[in-house]
């Protein structure tokens, strides 16, 4: 990476399944309220600029394209409550000339994964900077998850500091095709990062939140009302070092899949324990 501050350095993830018991599209509508409320209107951010886009299918459809998402959210929702292939908003500093662009300081977006959009894969970038050190600020992504996730029990979430990629670490790690892995997510935990979602079946067979909690890997375990836990392995986000990373696996050994994992040429600095998880 140069030495370029980053525009964002904070991933946050979740995938929805057809297991819900509120409809995908309004799960949707919800994540993308929840993001805006939570970091993109307080402050000098509610002046920046926004943009906001949506198609309805994979080979086209409805295309929805809107300058402002805050000012023109009514129809955003409405584009959004269709459960469309790909939706994104963004955000990003004013500028008076409108031809002039400027790095992205935050992200909200959702798209169809699987054969016939099985799932949903949600997604939030921001820039933190120093505040992942900031406790405060921390509690205040897991609240984010919380809400935004009120009504559903995801396959899987995680949030991540300067991994930008969709796919979590462990899977490629382990070389398992993307496909089997959402088609076993209620089978096997995708993976395990600073804040890792786990569904209700998962987190039954792992004891509860009360089991997990005792296992001493976690500051915090939030269970959600639709269903699945939150697990924060520490109480910042910059304190999630490698003994916390094994920690948080050996808690979760017993649901993750089988196989030892390698490294990727494609990825550096995989966040995650070279071991077998069925071996511990």
């Amino acid at each position: 990476m140069d030495d370029e501050a980053p525009s964002m350095d904070v991933t946050i993830w979740a995938t929805l399944d057809e297991q819900a018991a509120v409809p995908r599209g309004d799960l949707v509508v919800h994540w993308f309220r929840t993001a805006i409320d939570f970091f993109f209107s307080s402050g000098a951010k509610e002046t920046a600029d926004s943009y906001a886009r949506a198609t309805e299918s994979f080979s086209g459809g409805r295309r929805t394209r809107l300058r402002d998402v805050r000012e023109n959210w009514p129809a955003f929702a409405e584009a959004l409550r269709a459960h469309p292939f790909y939706a994104k908003a963004g955000f990003h500093e004013a500028s008076v000339d409108k031809g002039q662009w400027f790095d992205e300081y935050g992200r909200i977006g959702s798209e169809h994964e699987g054969r016939g959009g099985t799932h949903t894969e949600l997604s939030a970038a921001l820039l933190a900077g120093e505040r992942i050190g900031d406790p405060d600020f921390c509690a205040r992504l897991v609240d984010f998850l919380a809400a935004a996730l009120d009504g559903a029990d995801p396959v899987f979430a995680r949030v991540d500091y300067l991994n930008f990629h969709d796919k979590p670490d462990l899977e490629a790690a382990l070389r398992r095709s993307h496909r089997k892995y959402l088609s076993e997510s209620r089978t096997y935990l995708r993976g395990y990062s600073w804040i890792t979602g786990v569904p209700g079946e998962l987190a039954a067979r792992l004891g509860g939140a009360s089991r997990l909690a005792a296992t001493g890997a976690f500051h915090d375990v939030r269970e959600l009302r639709g269903g699945g836990l939150l697990l924060q392995a520490t109480e910042t986000l910059a304190g999630y070092d490698d003994r916390a990373m094994r920690e948080v696996f050996r808690a979760l050994a017993p649901v993750l899949p089988p196989g030892i994992p390698e490294d990727d040429p494609a990825r550096e600095n995989l966040r995650i324990v070279f071991e077998d998880a069925s071996g511990v």
